[in-house]
């Protein structure tokens, strides 16, 4: 064979390998699935009710929390986390804290139904505002609690909150983009109970997934939040999720607030980290620690240095990871006011859903 001819045979051997590489890039770009989660805080604490030591003080404490969400300014807050979804421009996002607000009268024994702020509507509002298409696939209800609260000193009223999480999706895209073959939400059976006013409360605390077929590959996206304060109850609700939900042979995207530290090494994550899932930010900026929490204290106290990694993709199975981020988390994230879109950072990934 001439060398005219060897040449023009390597050449068309490479332009084959590199139309064979461009395939599977393509192939796989079709594949990538961008998700978040965000914990959308629900603009209070409780531990000053959970601690009260008499009536009186549950009653100004009560008052309190719900002033202290009002003072936070919650349309201006979920328009920024809107604004941080719009960015990040997810196909699913896992929310946690996506809560309730309602009050009723004073002490008249009827669930309070007059509603103050339903973060998961004013959330789809804003988002609908930007031109952008979500909807809800599965909401989990958890904590359900009212108790009589003095918000002044002429306003006495039945607060109550409702605390869920929730999976959005998108809904403007083709179903060979995006089917959702079937959701499912549960709560863990490991719970704090706390007594206020001779009432046990008990702190529930939950999940929610969905099975879903993108590009022709399945898999299982699961939203989860731990709990807080115990870390036992952490714990056990960790081995329930890897029992329950994630118990799957599908490729598996876990998000969440897990409360337990990532970059301290908290069991939790350990045990999720420990069957098998891998911890995408952990793996795509290794170092980089990415604090997620906390971002602010109990508002309208000022922003803070965000110490610990709280907020969590995790995935598992036929999925390679692509990228990382982190929302929220700067200056230029402020809203008007001056408040954090959260105490919490949002993350965001991209994977690529593979053969």
């Amino acid at each position: 064979m001439s060398i005219r001819r060897k040449v023009t045979a390597l050449l068309i051997a490479v332009n084959l390998l590199s139309l064979g590489s461009l395939g599977t890039l393509a192939r796989n770009k079709d594949r990538e699935l961008k998700v978040m989660t965000y914990n959308m805080y629900l603009g209070s604490d409780f531990t000053d009710i959970f601690q009260a030591q008499s009536g009186n003080e549950v009653l100004l404490e009560v008052g309190e929390a719900y002033r202290d969400m009002i003072s936070g300014n919650v349309p201006e807050r979920i328009s920024s986390i809107a604004d941080q979804i719009a960015t990040g421009e997810p196909v699913l996002v896992g929310l946690q804290e996506v809560a309730l607000w309602r009050t009723g009268a004073f002490l008249d024994g009827a669930p309070a139904t007059d509603v103050t702020y339903d973060f998961l509507q004013v959330l789809l509002d804003e988002l609908a505002e930007r031109g952008l298409h979500y909807a809800p696939l599965e909401v989990q209800t958890n904590l359900d609690v009212e108790l009589p609260g003095v918000v002044t000193p002429s306003d006495f009223r039945d607060i109550r909150y409702t605390d869920r999480d929730v999976i959005l999706a998108r809904t403007d895209l083709m179903t060979s983009q995006l089917k959702v073959e079937g959701t499912q939400s549960g709560t863990f059976d490991a719970r704090i109970p706390i007594t206020v006013l001779g009432q046990t409360i008990t702190v529930v605390r939950g999940w929610a997934s969905a099975d879903v077929k993108f590009r022709g590959k399945s898999y299982r996206f699961i939203n989860a939040h731990l709990e807080s304060i115990v870390e036992l109850v952490q714990i056990a609700q960790a081995l329930e999720l890897l029992a329950g939900p994630a118990d799957t042979d599908l490729p598996l995207i876990l998000v969440g607030d897990f409360n337990s530290d990532a970059e301290a090494n908290g069991t939790a994550y350990l045990l999720l980290t420990g069957a098998g899932l891998t911890d995408v930010w952990e793996d795509q900026q290794p170092s980089n620690p990415g604090f997620t929490w906390p971002l602010s204290g109990e508002i309208p106290l000022p922003t803070e240095v965000p110490t610990q990694r709280l907020d969590l993709i995790l995935a598992r199975g036929k999925i390679s990871l692509s990228s990382v981020d982190i929302f929220g988390e700067t200056a230029a994230d402020l809203t008007p006011s001056g408040f954090r879109p959260s105490d919490h950072a949002g993350v965001g990934a991209s994977v690529v859903l593979t053969p």
